[in-house]
């Protein structure tokens, strides 16, 4: 009795059911799943997309620095300021802007022709600097104008600058742009360098200058809200030269200038001050950068100096800034694009990181899917191959066994076709193939059982069976 029941008081028979109830067997859908040719097909065109995004990550564009680095201007000035609001519009894109103090543009100028020191984005004046000696150099477009205030000691008021000669005149501190354009201002006008004393301070030190009688004319370039240009205006002994009769003549004898007008009352609305309109001459401040400046950096730069400098200004109508207009150095291609479509199309829709990546990916990709589209096309006839090759290989070892069934035996031979029938027939129940293939799986099973009865009936002597159809077995 404890023989029956086996260990533990269960008879066996008991036990081997729950153990195969027990035991994880893959279910139906699963077994049917060609692992091998997913493996073999599908590893491929993993490790082939992942090389795709790779080499778009490492080759195709350089990748997005982190950090940039801008040429501003003194502390306290509107290079400054404005290059403050620049870095705020980047940080939200997770670019940093380093804004480094300068003396001006001028020294923007020679920090992006250079190597050494170097910066990779600032503002500099028009009319400093010429294309042929910066040929790396290509600008991102205007950012509004620079007004350039002349003011003169005494109570006569000047309409222009011929009565300068003879005068001392604080021209701008050292390695500001300024003291190229006074210098070209003064030479058309026939004033030659040793017919005026000039003074290189600029600022406050030119206004003080001024108003303590150390200096007879000085030349600033402040924003209009100046509280200095306040205090100059309101002072009875500085005057402000309006050059309204001559200024077409100056603007097109040199193009880095531009006309604009000083309303009246636009400083002190209360106090009317100035108490009539003034034109002025003033520069045109671009954003240069140097050529191999990222261009998603580019385009970032230009979605800031849109933000920063798009709005009505004393000087500038709303959205008139940034502009294409070109000066000495060519709008880059980025910038052409800008102007003309305004942000690219990713950045519309994706995060700026993903359009950036995006757009790299691209430009390998666009290439890419040209070569593997061809080869995409293989891959169903291919996949379906290796699973029929798998069907189609025991047909052989059948036809094998069947040529030899016809061949008769020479003496002493012996032949033992009824257990290789019984492995192939084994071999075929292990076999595992999609669902799309069963039809031939159990074609093949039936062609066995077909050799199979023709053996015995070879044995036998019997009548020889006729093979199943392939045609009438599929639709059935």
């Amino acid at each position: 009795m404890s023989t029956a029941m086996g260990t533990g008081g269960k008879p066996p028979g008991r036990m081997r059911r729950l153990a195969r109830r027990l035991r994880f067997e893959p279910i139906g859908w699963v077994r049917t799943v060609p692992w091998k040719e997913v493996v073999y097909v599908g590893v491929p065109l993993l490790l082939a997309a992942l090389a795709v995004v790779w080499i778009a990550r490492t080759y195709m564009k350089p990748s997005l620095p982190k950090h940039v680095v801008f040429g501003g201007g003194p502390p306290g000035s509107a290079y400054a300021a404005f290059g403050a609001a620049y870095g705020k519009v980047l940080a939200r894109e997770r670019v940093r802007l380093d804004v480094q103090e300068s003396a001006g543009g001028r020294e923007n100028y020679r920090r992006l022709r250079e190597d050494e020191n170097r910066i990779d984005v600032g503002l500099v004046r028009g009319g400093i600097g010429e294309i042929e000696e910066a040929p790396h150099l290509v600008s991102l477009g205007v950012v509004g104008y620079e007004a350039l205030w002349v003011f003169c000691r005494g109570r006569q008021i000047l309409d222009d600058l011929p009565g300068l000669r003879g005068k001392t005149i604080a021209i701008g501190g050292k390695g500001a742009g300024m003291r190229r354009m006074v210098r070209t201002l003064l030479a058309a006008n026939g004033i030659d360098e040793g017919e005026f004393e000039a003074v290189e301070i600029g600022g406050i030190e030119a206004a003080e200058a001024l108003l303590t009688n150390k200096a007879d004319c000085a030349f600033l370039m402040e924003p209009p809200e100046s509280g200095l240009l306040k205090a100059l205006i309101y002072s009875e002994s500085a005057q402000l030269v309006d050059f309204s009769r001559r200024v077409d003549a100056y603007t097109k004898l040199m193009p880095a200038l531009h006309k604009v007008v000083l309303p009246e009352g636009a400083n002190d609305m209360p106090g009317n001050r100035p108490p009539r309109p003034v034109t002025l001459l003033a520069a045109q401040t671009q954003l240069l950068a140097r050529d191999d400046l990222h261009p998603a950096v580019q385009m970032l730069l230009m979605q800031a100096a849109t933000e920063v400098h798009g709005g009505i200004g004393l000087f500038q109508d709303e959205r008139e800034f940034p502009s294409p207009r070109v000066l000495e150095f060519p709008l880059s291609d980025d910038a052409k694009r800008y102007y003309t479509s305004g942000r690219p199309f990713l950045q519309r829709y994706l995060p700026f990181w993903a359009a950036n990546l995006v757009d790299r990916m691209l430009v390998f990709l666009i290439p890419a899917l040209a070569l593997l589209f061809p080869l995409v096309r293989i891959l169903p006839p291919l996949y379906a191959w290796t699973v029929r090759r798998r069907i189609y290989r025991w047909y052989g070892e059948l036809m094998f066994i069947e040529n030899e069934m016809r061949r008769p035996l020479t003496e002493g031979e012996t032949r033992n076709f009824g257990e290789r029938l019984d492995w192939i027939e084994q071999e075929v129940n292990d076999l595992h193939t999609p669902l799309s293939f069963a039809n031939q799986v159990y074609l093949l099973r039936q062609h066995i059982d077909f050799v199979q009865h023709k053996l015995e009936v070879s044995t036998e002597g019997g009548e020889m069976p006729t093979p199943p159809r392939a045609g009438a077995d599929a639709e059935g």
